[in-house]
């Protein structure tokens, strides 16, 4: 299954939200009178995203942010509007993972709740957000806000988001503080190992794939940065500031890159590591990572274990991991 953006007026959006508005009328006795513009659901304040399984599209779902907070709503909130899972492909995943996609793409773009109205006559609708984290919310807001039929639900989206540019030279802090952790281990060489280039981290902020997360004064205090490798996504660098080191941090961003890979249409995450250190190899097969042969890998990893061993990181056993996406 792919999940992509598509705009508001896509045909093929468009013919799902008119089969959502069936699905209301024969629920409610009427469509959905809430007013939708193509502007709202553009970045960087919402999106409009189209599930495809095995080609065919198969739901839909969107968030907005109001440029001004209307009666209810907080600065900061994404609004959920028109989710909506084609019945021949119900009780098959597809709403929760699209209900995931909207809850990354909000994240990716520094909102910090989601927030959204629906019927009593949706109990389906209702059982997937109390199992995803959504609790009743005593605002109201929008169209249906004085309606006794109308439930109201929010949930708080973790401190992720896309690198800026001014959190670049951060990114390199962290590495530096991280790396201390090997030199306690007597693993020096890569204690002392360069951060990433300001370029590099740069690049990969460009592409959409470099995520931080950030402490209450919004300063980063970890990151991830992933490339594209042949069939699968490669964790390049995953590094947290041992002040802020056991606290699931790294562990979010790396479901954080899942969750977007997976959406991508991409099977499997990829990373290289240390196979003895902790909070390394041990670390990630404790994530559902398992150890790869050498032998077997792609050309393009095995141009970056190439790269590895020129760069002397092969002193202590290195491994390459692999993690199957569902």
């Amino acid at each position: 299954m792919l999940i992509e953006p598509r705009p508001l007026d896509d045909p093929d959006v468009q013919a799902l939200i008119g089969e959502v508005q069936l699905e209301y009328v024969r629920r409610y006795g009427g469509p959905d009178e809430a007013e939708l513009l193509p502007e709202e659901f553009a970045a960087p304040r919402g999106i409009f995203l189209l599930a495809r399984a095995d080609g065919v599209p198969a739901g839909i779902g969107g968030w907005r942010a109001k440029k001004s907070s209307p009666r209810g709503l907080r600065h900061g909130d994404a609004e959920i509007k028109r989710m909506y899972v084609r019945p021949s492909v119900r009780r098959q995943g597809v709403a929760r993972r699209m209900l995931g996609a909207l809850e990354r793409t909000a994240t990716d773009a520094g909102r910090r709740r989601m927030v959204l109205e629906t019927g009593g006559e949706q109990p389906e609708a209702i059982a997937l957000y109390a199992k995803a984290g959504y609790v009743p919310m005593a605002e109201r807001f929008g169209l249906y806000a004085d309606s006794p039929t109308s439930l109201y639900y929010c949930k708080d989206l973790p401190p992720i988001r896309l690198a800026s540019d001014d959190d670049l030279p951060v990114l390199q802090e962290i590495e530096r503080a991280a790396g201390t952790l090997f030199a306690d281990l007597g693993m020096s060489s890569v204690a002392d190992d360069e951060p990433p280039a300001l370029d590099v981290l740069r690049a990969h902020r460009d592409a959409g794939r470099c995520w931080v997360w950030f402490d209450d004064h919004c300063r980063p205090v970890g990151y991830l940065m992933a490339d594209i490798v042949d069939e699968g996504v490669h964790i390049e660098q995953v590094s947290v500031r041992p002040d802020h080191a056991r606290r699931g941090i790294g562990s979010a961003l790396i479901e954080h890159a899942a969750g977007w890979a997976q959406d991508a249409g991409f099977g499997s995450l990829w990373l290289t590591t240390y196979r003895d250190v902790p909070w390394n190899g041990p670390y990630y097969a404790r994530l559902g990572f398992r150890t790869a042969d050498d032998h077997a890998l792609s050309p393009a990893l095995a141009r970056i274990r190439a790269e590895e061993r020129g760069r002397g990181l092969d002193e202590w056993p290195r491994i390459v991991m692999r993690r199957d996406l569902p």
